[in-house]
């Protein structure tokens, strides 16, 4: 009897598991669900749903509900008082995903299983599938930080980035990616930093292009964030920024509107700023103007955590799904309220719902059942070797006096110091809003003594790695001062919600513990090694950018790694010894001071106080203070552009990066490109690049533009890059074109329609200049040997 019941419980479960997809059809109006049949277009198919719902379910439907999605256990009890009483509930086990384990910040929006609409999950990426719909993280590649990944200057990298990230997601039954993060890295201060690309804006929307399109081909969404002016953590929730229309549209918009033009993403988040006036999740400027009037999106946007300040001006604004652990702002009852005044109409509220619904049709995840992990679809080793790759190819190069690297078999001892953080682990990039260092969940790592023993063996080396933690600087240095060269691994520690305190290199709680320390300084541990044997250290840098390096003048080599991730210690030890030659570039300044450029200023970073009417202070309601206000006051002149404007050499330029070889530019040639009726469409510029060094390398030759004097910029601009693979003696002839029309309007600058008012920074036009053109071209911003003027007379668009 036994054995017959179990036979009939699985029958019956199979009768409601095996449905792909799950209640869609092939043809026909499927009886009470017309908006299943796959035959429609998923245009038709929303509107019938659209149709078919009541008020109450589309409310619910607009904002995240998290539950307990899990086959087993007890309820989870939240309570909650205070602000945060909203958080409280009961949440007994659904089953709608076995094996899910409870995750208070859930990312769910619910289904509804009546109406055949799934369960939406979401997970953060960027440098690996973390911090998702389930507490329990699965396994998955730890790539390196996203400025890493810009460092590359490599669009394939960056594009199988994207698919490990999509490809992961999906493997952990989620349909949704937040990311790639794609603000600027307007100061180094950011405590975000690592998670976006760059302070250019072309380099940051030609590569964020190749993620995208390399998550979405896995059938998963992307959401770029933070949209718009999110360059700090400090009083992120309810600080303000206000940034000159010409700034808005030419540096911090431009990636997204690349990005949003070229990769078609299915959703954006908006960000928690105060932008120009206006909260970014409220704000129909940024929301309606921006990105849907003027670069044509189709997807559907969510707010940040806790972003949405005013329920009806969000609604009106476009922001599709409120997230934040339950609804604040999107309420049945605020919703219904703002329905019963007419404040809004309910086809304001499928105004929101038709684009997420849409996307979900297009990418299969209506009919498709994301109803149990299936990490049978991921080789962790086939994407371990991409994260290597990756990471070998975004380290820079900064100094390499008198070839000191790459390193050979004389050596007979290798003394490795520092925090372990940084040279007792790998390195990856943070993933919390606290100091512990806490990273995705990986199948394995490699430490810098293990990858340093695996080069030393494979190349019949018989050199003995020592490691020294730190703690002790005086043990430190007295290893260092016995060895034949010393590897000093250092770096910083910047998390979300923080900014860096400093641009040195700070103390570091090693305690994950956050009631108890354990602190170790690096500052002293530096100055002890280097007064040890400065001659024979190399410096490892594993920062989010930016750091100044007193000391520099001393050591004779050092190597900017980024956060490697999880293939730290084999990349690392690959390029001090010369297996692979360094290839990146910097896709920041580095400067020489603690306040200069775009962060010359407390105006400009963190910002003033300002009475604007609006709650200021620290956490997402603020203390009564003013707003914090951060005036972009640098305008054009952020990055290499005030370094140039400026007359400024700054200690590294922005596409700087050393090779093991050398490379040699010549033979510019700039052609006129014309399109239909002999217009003037664009630009060839070709050169030719030739290694006159002894070793393979690649270079990442960059392409700048300087318009002409009508177009009021402070500097050249970068239009193009090519990354080039030759073996010694060889050249090749490298030609990039630029065309009048690419999305990020090479040959034009943006004419507000009211410069003077901020709140209006969306209306303009972009002019193309006519005139006297200057191409430069080279291998970093500030040594571009090939030059050339051109006359142009675009017809403006």
């Amino acid at each position: 009897m036994k054995r017959m019941i179990s036979i009939l419980l699985t029958a019956i479960l199979l009768m409601f598991t095996f449905v792909i997809p799950t209640n869609a059809t092939n043809g026909g109006s499927e009886g009470t669900k017309p908006w299943m049949n796959t035959k429609l277009s998923a245009e038709e198919r929303t509107e019938l749903l659209l149709k078919a719902m009541t008020m109450e379910q589309k409310i619910q439907q607009i904002a995240i509900s998290r539950f307990n999605e899990n086959d087993r256990g007890e309820p989870i009890v939240i309570n909650r008082s205070g602000t945060s009483k909203y958080q409280s509930g009961v949440f007994p086990p659904q089953g709608t995903l076995p094996g899910c384990e409870w995750q208070d910040t859930g990312r769910q929006i619910r289904g509804i299983a009546e109406l055949g609409i799934p369960t939406v999950r979401m997970t953060n990426g960027g440098t690996g599938v973390k911090g998702g719909s389930c507490g329990n993280d699965p396994k998955a590649t730890g790539l390196p930080s996203t400025v890493a990944m810009a460092a590359t200057y490599n669009r394939e990298l960056n594009y199988e980035a994207g698919r490990i990230l999509g490809q992961e997601t999906r493997a952990f039954a989620h349909q949704v990616l937040l990311g790639p993060g794609m603000n600027l890295v307007r100061h180094p201060y950011g405590g975000r930093n690592y998670e976006y690309f760059s302070e250019d804006p072309y380099l940051t929307g030609i590569l964020a292009t190749e993620q995208v399109k390399g998550i979405q081909k896995q059938g998963i969404q992307a959401q770029l964030k933070h949209l718009a002016g999110n360059e700090q953590e400090t009083e992120r929730w309810t600080m303000g920024v206000q940034v000159p229309s010409r700034a808005m549209n030419e540096l911090y918009m431009l990636p997204f509107e690349m990005t949003v033009k070229n990769a078609d993403p299915a959703s954006v988040m908006c960000s928690f700023p105060d932008v120009n006036g206006t909260y970014a999740c409220d704000s129909s400027e940024l929301l309606q103007d921006a990105l849907r009037s003027n670069w044509g999106f189709d997807g559907w946007v969510m707010s940040d955590r806790r972003a949405i300040h005013d329920t009806v001006a969000a609604i009106k604004a476009g922001t599709s799904v409120e997230l934040d652990w339950a609804p604040q702002y999107y309420t049945q009852e605020k919703v219904q309220k703002a329905l019963d005044s007419g404040q809004v109409t309910e086809d304001d509220i499928d105004n929101l719902l038709r684009p997420r619904y849409i996307k979900m049709i297009e990418y299969g995840q209506m009919d498709e059942p994301y109803d149990k992990f299936v990490p049978e679809i991921v080789d962790p080793m086939v994407n371990g070797a991409s994260a290597r790759k990756m990471a070998e190819e975004g380290s820079v190069l900064l100094k390499n006096n008198d070839g000191f690297l790459p390193l050979d078999g004389k050596p007979k001892s290798i003394a490795l110091i520092g925090v372990e953080w940084f040279a007792g682990i790998a390195k990856m990039s943070p993933r919390s809003v606290r100091d512990n260092n806490e990273n995705v969940n990986t199948p394995y790592t490699v430490t810098p003594k293990q990858g340093l023993e695996n080069v030393i063996k494979e190349l019949g080396y018989g050199t003995k790695v020592t490691y020294n933690d730190g703690r002790d600087p005086n043990a430190a240095a007295k290893l260092a001062a016995e060895s034949d060269v010393v590897l000093l691994m250092i770096g910083d520690n910047p998390h979300e919600t923080k900014d860096r305190e400093t641009l040195g290199f700070p103390r570091i709680d090693l305690d994950k513990n956050p009631d108890r320390v354990d602190w170790v300084e690096q500052e002293p541990l530096i100055d002890a090694v280097l007064k040890a044997n400065a001659k024979k250290t190399v410096v490892v840098l594993k920062t989010s950018g930016t750091v100044l390096m007193p000391w520099l003048d001393k050591v004779p080599a050092v190597l900017q790694a980024w956060y490697p991730g999880m293939e730290d210690g084999n990349a690392v030890a690959n390029l001090l010894y010369g297996k692979v030659n360094p290839s990146g570039k910097l896709p920041m300044t580095f400067g020489a001071t603690e306040r200069e450029a775009a962060f010359a200023t407390e105006k400009q970073f963190p910002g003033t106080r300002q009475d604007t009417g609006k709650p200021g202070g620290p956490g997402p309601y603020g203390n009564g203070s003013n707003q914090l206000i951060a005036q972009y006051i640098e305008g054009l002149e952020m990055g290499y552009r005030w370094y140039e404007a400026n007359n400024v050499k700054p200690v590294f330029p922005f596409g700087y990066g050393l090779s093991y070889t050398t490379f040699k530019y010549s033979d510019l040639k700039v052609k006129r490109v014309r399109g239909n009726r002999g217009v003037l469409s664009g630009i060839d510029v070709s050169f030719t690049i030739t290694n006159t060094g002894r070793v393979a390398g690649k270079e990442a030759a960059q392409v700048y533009l300087t318009l002409p004097n009508e177009a009021g910029e402070p500097s050249k601009r970068l239009v193009g890059f090519e990354k080039v693979n030759l073996e010694p003696g060889e050249n090749k002839r490298v030609t990039v074109r630029i065309n009048q029309g690419d999305s990020n309007h090479p040959f034009s600058y943006f004419i507000p329609k009211e410069p003077d008012n901020l709140a209006n920074w969306a209306d303009g036009e972009w002019v193309t200049a006519k005139g006297k053109y200057r191409v430069h071209v080279g291998g970093s911003s500030a040594n571009t040997p090939l030059e050339k003027e051109v006359p142009l007379n675009f017809k403006n668009r």
